[in-house]
């Protein structure tokens, strides 16, 4: 029976830890302070929460993978779990995007052509051993090409 459950990697929670305590300790300063003005605080605040939204929200996903079962938790596990059976899965996809630390390797997967779950090389340390048993489950779809116009669109659904 296997039974493997996702590790995030060091930065991508620190990043995202601070991205939840600065914000509002930005806007708060901003507010008490006789001279700072509001609106670049605002707008730092409203640009972190439409990352949370974008990225974290169709990215940061914690997965627990066993026989039957992919249990899928958005924002780095803190949101609701989503239980998907492994036999109704289309597959998953694979794809490269060049950021700061070089080639980065995204794995969605699918289930009735949307995607469900992403891992990845940059948030999660065991990628590789999730991919494996992945290759086992479920279906591999090929690679897809990296579009940025259709990449954002897939984050703001």
């Amino acid at each position: 029976m296997i039974n493997i459950k996702s590790k995030f990697k060091t930065p991508p929670v620190f990043i995202a830890i601070v991205s939840i305590v600065l914000p509002p300790l930005v806007v708060y300063l901003s507010f008490t302070s006789p001279t700072a003005g509001m609106f670049l605080p605002i707008l730092f605040l409203l640009l972190v929460v439409f990352f949370w939204l974008t990225m974290f929200r169709t990215r940061a996903h914690k997965l627990t993978i066993d026989d039957r079962y992919i249990i899928v938790s958005r924002y780095f596990g803190l949101g609701k779990s989503k239980v998907y059976e492994i036999n109704n899965l289309d597959g998953f996809i694979v794809l490269f995007e060049v950021g700061k630390e070089g080639m980065a390797e995204f794995l969605f997967i699918l289930e009735n052509g949307k995607r469900i779950a992403s891992i990845s090389t940059s948030y999660h340390s065991n990628y590789n051993e999730l991919k494996d048993v992945l290759r086992e489950k479920i279906r591999d779809l090929g690679e897809k090409v990296y579009v940025s116009k259709e990449e954002s669109a897939e984050m703001l659904k």
